[in-house]
């Protein structure tokens, strides 16, 4: 089963990740996949043009100055997504097809259903939290302010929504160990 896990941005998707992949479960990470795929050499070469010489240091892609110049325009989020979407799905759908037998294959995507890659997913899984949280845990994992945290979660589908799509769903606002165990409990549900 390929398995979907999603979550707004500073919900705990990442540390959901993380415990499957303890748990032996093969994870393919998007996020990663998209790293990897925008240090490729005609993809920097097509962002450059896009966005100017300001977005590489020491020759790689300063992701935080593209990512402050996409949120800030809807234009310019279209014309990354048109550069970098065909060649991420094109490595997931890759990836996905050399763990075929995996029993379980999560597919770690933050932006799933924004980005209408849930056709890649048998299920889907949901990592959420309450909007506060959300916002606290941003500014402090990326060191921004309160509006810069408020203008990246705003761009991304609304949690109700999501809440409705997904198969299944984890509250996140306890504990690592709270959260450990709900996932245990999420897998060796699912496997039933």
């Amino acid at each position: 089963m390929v398995l979907g896990l999603t979550g707004g941005i500073a919900s705990g998707k990442s540390t959901v990740s993380k415990i499957f992949i303890e748990m032996g479960i093969k994870v393919i990470d998007a996020d990663e996949i998209s790293r990897r795929v925008s240090n490729f050499q005609e993809v920097l070469q097509e962002l450059t043009v896009e966005f100017g010489n300001g977005i590489i240091h020491e020759g790689v892609l300063d992701r935080r100055k593209l990512r402050n110049l996409v949120f800030q325009n809807r234009e310019n989020l279209d014309k990354l997504n048109m550069i970098m979407h065909p060649r991420i799905i094109k490595e997931i759908e890759e990836e996905i097809k050399k763990n075929c037998q995996e029993k379980l294959l999560v597919l770690d995507i933050p932006l799933l259903y924004e980005t209408k890659l849930d056709y890649l997913c048998e299920r889907v899984l949901l990592v959420y939290v309450d909007e506060k949280t959300q916002i606290n845990r941003l500014m402090q994992r990326d060191h921004c302010s309160e509006v810069e945290a408020r203008m990246v979660i705003d761009k991304q589908m609304p949690l109700m929504h999501k809440k409705r799509l997904a198969d299944y769903c984890i509250e996140n606002s306890g504990n690592l160990e709270e959260l450990r165990k709900n996932v245990e409990e999420f897998y060796h549900k699912i496997l039933k």
